[in-house]
Order: C-alpha cells, then structure tokens, then sequence
C-alpha cells in the first residue's frame, strides 16, 4: 500500500503532478477498473462527506481482477478536521493492496499532516522554490526529468519568460517533446515560438531594481508584473509596503541578533538576511520613512484620490522609490 499527499500554491502543478503520478501507478493496467477519483472543492458540506465516505470505501475495497487500485481524493484542505475523522482512521490500518493519492492547495491541520507522516505517506510539493538559483534548478530539474535538453541560452530565456508563473512549465514541456522529441538539445531559437505571452515575475525582481536606483529596469519589471495579469496594482502595494515595512523594523534594532534578523525578514536564509539589513543601513531611517509615505499616497491614488490610470500610479510611485534609493543615509543627512 502506498499512500501520496500533492501539494502546491497553483492548481495547475499540482494537477499536472497528479496525472503523472496516477498514470505511473496504474502503468499497463485498465484505468477503467484500477482508477476512482473524488474531489472535495467548492463542493458543499454533504457533497465532501459523500465523497470522503466514498473514497475511504474505495480504498478499503479490493479490485475484484486482482490488480492494485489507485484512488483519488483532491482538495482535502477543503474539509475540516472533523470531516477528514474517516480518513484519518483509515490511514491508521490502510489497505495494502491499493494505492490512495490526495491532494492540498492550502494548509492541513495538524492531526492531518501527523496521521499521513504515521501512516508513510509520500509528499511532493509542486510549489516552486523563492531564491533566483533555486528557481533554475528546479526548471532543469523538470526539464531532465521529462527527457529534454536545453542548452544554457535556452534554459535561461525558458526561466527568464516564464518567470514567476512557473505553472506553465508542464505545457511547454508538453509541446517541445511533442515537436522535437529528446534527441535533441534546444537552443533559445527553438523553443522562442513556444513560450506564449511572457509570465509574471516575483516581487524581489521589482524591490531589486529599485534598490539598484535602476528607474528604466523597475518600470519595465513592473509593466511586466500588471501586463501579465497575475498582479494587481494592490498586490504590488501590498507587497512593496511589506518590504519597505521590513526595512524599518531592522533599522530600528541596532545589533539584531540573527533570529530576529531571519524572524522581520521572514527566511532562513543568511543571504537574503544580510541583504536586507544592508539596505536598511544604507537607506536610513528617513528614506524608509519617506518611502512608506510614498506608498500610503499611492493606495489612496489607487484608490480613487487622482483621476489617473493604475499603471501611471504605480510608475510614478517606482520612479520615485528608485530615487529615494539613490539617496543613501550618508548623503541625506548632509542636506
């Protein structure tokens, strides 16, 4: 008996994830007799009951031509603790013979992730990794996993396109084994035709062009984070005013010790740590102030205070915050 938990941020990996693993469980077996599938969102409260009653059922049945099942349970971070109660008995005492694959896009409680951790279950995350280098990995990873090659250019105009909405990873490589197979290495030539409308970017593409006092950069990181479609004009306030919000909780501390560093900038990583904290030092408290000032001005514009469009708003918000970023401590307490 194996049992597999799927989780990710986006619907799409997670899904495309759950058709590979399904298709390799089932392998040259009848899908029509060996597969069951059950799916819990946006479903009412009796319907997730049925379907949990049912795919516990499932499981617990044997196949009656001798082969292994394979059953599906999608979106249990939609039921509630109470409501997963049978199959959190079932992961106590599973079934051999079959295999149960569940999925979650959101956060499971506790007594969930301890019942599945009990019973062996498997994970695999599908949600993409935050650092710049780790990001190419994991896109060379998924890629060599599927059997194509790309050569460096490629790689990088495949991660540098795609950006942030890594989701669109699965079709891309769909249609290039579909069009070259893998005997061939790809170069940035071949697989241009095939990227589509460029894809969102992650908010730190945008807070470093800004920090770089790189005015022409950050406006066309933010052209491509609107463009896209993934980011709302909110959302980028949102994210710029946790960022500069971090800035000034370092800059109040005068010797942080680093739990404290990683706890306001919300990562284990010393890298991202020290940066942060640098630019903190190097903007000072008056910069940092300033730009929290810019942005509370750019929600109320957003939000109907200037009879300007959303794009305006926001490009001149990073026009100044680029400016701001010039400026260092130094040079603004001379003035």
């Amino acid at each position: 008996m194996t049992i597999y938990l799927i989780t990710g941020e986006d619907p799409r990996t997670v899904s495309a994830k759950l058709t590979d693993l399904t298709s390799q469980l089932i392998g040259d077996g009848d899908r029509n007799t060996m597969y069951e599938s059950h799916d819990l969102e946006n479903g009412t409260i009796d319907e997730r009951d049925a379907a949990i009653a049912n795919a516990v059922m499932g499981a617990r049945t044997s196949s009656l031509f001798g082969d292994e099942r394979v059953v599906v349970l999608r979106g249990i971070h939609d039921a509630t603790v109470d409501q997963l109660r049978p199959l959190l008995e079932y992961l106590l005492e599973p079934i051999e013979t079959n295999h149960l694959v569940l999925t979650a896009s959101g956060k499971l409680a506790k007594s969930t992730t301890d019942a599945l951790k009990k019973a062996g279950a498997t994970t695999f995350s599908t949600s993409p990794p935050r650092q710049k280098n780790d990001v190419v990995t994991w896109f060379q990873e998924h890629l060599t996993e599927a059997g194509l090659k790309l050569d460096p250019g490629a790689l990088s105009i495949a991660v540098a396109w795609l950006g942030q909405d890594q989701a669109r990873l699965p079709s891309l490589i769909e249609v290039l084994m579909s069009t070259y197979g893998t005997g061939k290495k790809l170069t940035a030539e071949d697989i241009e035709p095939f990227l589509g409308v460029r894809g969102n970017v992650p908010i730190w593409d945008l807070t470093d062009a800004i920090s770089a006092s790189n005015p022409a950069n950050a406006i066309a990181v933010l052209h491509r984070m609107v463009g896209s479609g993934e980011s709302h004009p909110m959302q980028i306030i949102s994210s710029l005013s946790t960022h500069y919000t971090k800035l000034l909780r370092l800059d109040g501390l005068d010797s942080p010790a680093k739990e404290d560093v990683f706890a306001i900038v919300g990562t284990k990583s010393d890298y991202m740590a020290n940066k942060t904290v640098a630019l903190s030092r190097t903007m000072g408290s008056k910069n940092i102030a300033s730009a929290i000032v810019l942005l509370a001005r750019a929600d109320v514009d957003l939000r109907g205070g200037k009879d300007l469009s959303d794009q305006l708003i926001l490009e001149i918000l990073v026009a100044r915050l680029c400016r701001l970023s010039g400026q260092t401590a130094a040079t603004t307490r001379r003035r």
